[in-house]
Formats: C-alpha cells, structure tokens, sequence
C-alpha cells in the first residue's frame, strides 16, 4: 500500500467547503457591485514570463513541460497572466477593465497554523485609470470585502514605491550598489543596511532620507510629514501628493480610520511603480491582503496601460476567521440517511422527490457505515415502509420532519 503524502497537500471537507463557498460569494459580490467582470486566467503560463517579476519565487513554482518541450508553471499569480491576456484581448490602451477573479494559486504559503503549496486568491485588477482615485477605490474594496464579512480590527498599510524610486534615481550610486541597498530595504535588515550604506559617497541629505525610510512608518499625518521633511527632489513630493489623494478617497468612504502609512515594506512582486498596499487583520503578523499599482507591466505584453489591484489569500482569511469564530456553524451533510435491505422501485421514487425538492437525502445498503455527524434524521427502508425509531412513517411525514430543521 502506498503510504507517501505530499506535505502541504490536503483535502477540503463539506463544512469547510461550505465556508470557503461563503466567502467567496461575499467577495464576489462586493467586486460586481463596483462594475467588475469575474474573469478566469489561464492555469499555466511560460516559465521564462516571471524571470523579471518573481526572482525570489522560481524555485517555489511548480513547473512542467508541455508537449512542445517549453518549459510551463502552473499559475504562481494571477496579475501577470490577467494583464498578459488583457493586453492580446483589448489592445486599446485607454479602455478601462475592471475585473475580479478567485482562483487557485500554486506556490507556498504560511500561517500561524497552516502550511500549504497552493491556495485560494480572490482579487481585483483595473486596468486602463490611472488616477489616485483608481488606487483608493482598489483599497477601498478590499476594505468592504472584510467589512462584508463580518472582520473587524483592520489595519490597512499604504506606501509608494515612487517615493523610494525617485530617492534612488537621483542618488550617484552604481547599479549594483542601489541593488545592494534595495535588497537590504526589502530583507529589512538594518544592521547590513547601515553598514553598507556608511560605507558609500554619499551626501548627508541623501544618507539620511535612506536610512529613515525602512523605519518610516505608523499613523497617516506624522508619517507623511516626517515623508516630506525628508523629500529630496521633485519625484518624492510628487508621489506623496498623489498619496495624498489617495488617502482623500479612502477617507471619504470612511475607512480612514484603518489607515497608516508604511514607507519601508517590500513585495516579493517587483512590478510595482507607486502605491503599495498592506491588510492585517486583529494583530495577526502576516498580511491577508496585498497589491498597489503596477503602471509598466501592461508594455511588457505591448499594451502601455496603467493597473492597479490586488490579491487576497482566502486560506490565510479562512484561518483568521476560523481562529475568530467568524465561521458558519456546521451543520450535517445531508438531512435525511435511509439505510435499506434491498432498494425498489418505491425508494427510488422517493428519492428523486426529495432531492428535486431540494433535500439532502442519502441512501445506503444497512452493510455500509455512515458517520451520525452526517445526517440529521436516520429511518430504515423494509419492504416498503420507512421506519423510524420503531414507528412506521410515510415518505409525508419524513418530508416534513426535514421541512422543520
């Protein structure tokens, strides 16, 4: 018998079904209300396509070889196949496309108690605004999503990856060297940071703007004054006065108390150009949402276009709100278990009738065994009557018994 097991590979059952099916329908629901498409991407993709967007996740991706010999892995994103299709399917730059989507990722992920190689993304992509606007209706339906689902204590994490970008434009640095800083920045490991950076011709100016911004970060007012104090040419005041607009929206929907402002994370994706975004939920210490706006990847496929969305990780949220109490209750599988003898014309009959009333109904030879935490109502089927406790019932009466749960 073969007795290997995948680690991180495991089976969702029936109440766990139901409440993944729960909140996807409340995701969905709040997308299609701000005029998005649900949409599905292709499953596999081109490995070579992420050689520029995922150099930390190529080892993680499953990978496969199609019939032509190329190199193919299962989609380890939704974003950059979405705007890959998009691109082929509307050439027009300047249309607007709003599409949600909740599919299947495969790469690893970590919670406080689950581990899995693969989960469930729900998200959204616009493509075609360009306006601060675009980027706070973005946060705002992430918002709403966990609002729609009953999640309470939500901390929204807003930065601009423009701001850092202008900074390292105009530093007189090497290639290298700016790689070297970034990569510290994205580890946030400040005591290799801070050795590295003593070490570079630097002005005191510029030093000091690098080494505030991986700690630049806590509630919206005085973090971005502290922002702009460290401001040291015309791109750093321009990505904070678009956050700003941003902000103005956000806080006209009424999520602004949710809000601060993070100068110093990282993604592991590298198509972001300008805001970025992170949502926690009561405390927890990783993210169950993640985006910002991607404005060049869409000219990678040819189609120069703006973007911003976001993904959600369902499994991470599904932990979250199981550990909260925020889950349905389970209930049994179906309503009613006849065990029987020998099954007839009658019981087939009965049946049908049940189920397209739209009963859960499961029939079973008395040699099979049915777990009890299945059913709600047990009777027996012998020689065309149902009995039930000792007491012989119609098919009425078992109707109405599953009509009063």
């Amino acid at each position: 018998m073969l007795s290997n097991t995948l680690d991180g590979v495991k089976m969702l059952h029936h109440d766990e079904m139901r409440n993944y099916d729960r909140i996807q329908s409340k995701l969905t629901t709040v997308i299609m209300s701000h005029g998005c498409k649900i949409i599905e991407t292709p499953s596999f993709e081109d490995y070579d396509v992420y050689q520029h967007y995922f150099p930390q996740l190529r080892q993680q991706m499953v990978k496969t070889i199609d019939t032509d010999g190329r190199v193919l892995v299962l989609r380890p994103d939704v974003t950059v196949p979405l705007v890959e299709t998009a691109a082929r399917e509307f050439p027009r730059s300047n249309q607007l496309l709003k599409f949600g989507y909740v599919s299947t990722v495969f790469r690893e992920y970590f919670g406080r108690s689950t581990y899995g190689k693969d989960f469930l993304q729900g998200g959204v992509e616009i493509l075609g605004d360009a306006s601060p606007e675009c980027d706070g209706e973005v946060i705002v339906i992430a918002a709403e999503i966990l609002k729609a689902l009953g999640v309470d204590n939500v901390r929204i994490d807003i930065g601009t990856a423009a701001y850092t970008q202008a900074l390292f434009s105009s530093l007189p640095l090497e290639e290298k060297e700016k790689s070297t800083l970034r990569g510290y920045m994205a580890e946030r490991n400040l005591v290799a940071f801070g050795r590295y950076l003593s070490g570079l011709s630097l002005n005191s100016e510029a030093k000091n703007a690098l080494e505030a911004i991986p700690v630049l970060f806590g509630p919206y007012s005085e973090t971005l004054a502290k922002a702009r104090t460290l401001c040291i040419n015309s791109g750093m005041r321009n990505a904070l006065a678009r956050l700003e607009k941003t902000y103005e929206y956000i806080r006209a929907a009424g999520y602004a108390d949710m809000v601060q402002l993070d100068f110093g994370f990282a993604s592991q994706l590298d198509y972001y150009t300008d805001m970025v975004f992170k949502v926690y939920v009561d405390g927890a210490l990783y993210d169950v949402i993640d985006g910002g706006r991607y404005d060049s990847l869409s000219a990678q496929f040819g189609v120069d276009r703006p973007a911003c969305g976001f993904g959600m990780n369902i499994n991470l949220l599904y932990e979250f709100m199981s550990d909260a109490g925020l889950l349905e209750d389970t209930e049994p599988s179906f309503q009613l278990a006849i065990s029987y003898a020998a099954s007839d014309a009658r019981l087939i009959q009965d049946l049908g009738c049940w189920r397209s009333q739209g009963f859960r109904v499961a029939a079973y030879p008395d040699a099979s065994f049915i777990d009890s935490a299945d059913y709600s109502i047990h009777a027996v089927y012998r020689n065309g009557a149902y009995y039930k406790d000792g007491r012989e019932l119609s098919a009425l009466d078992l109707e109405n018994m599953m009509r009063g749960l």
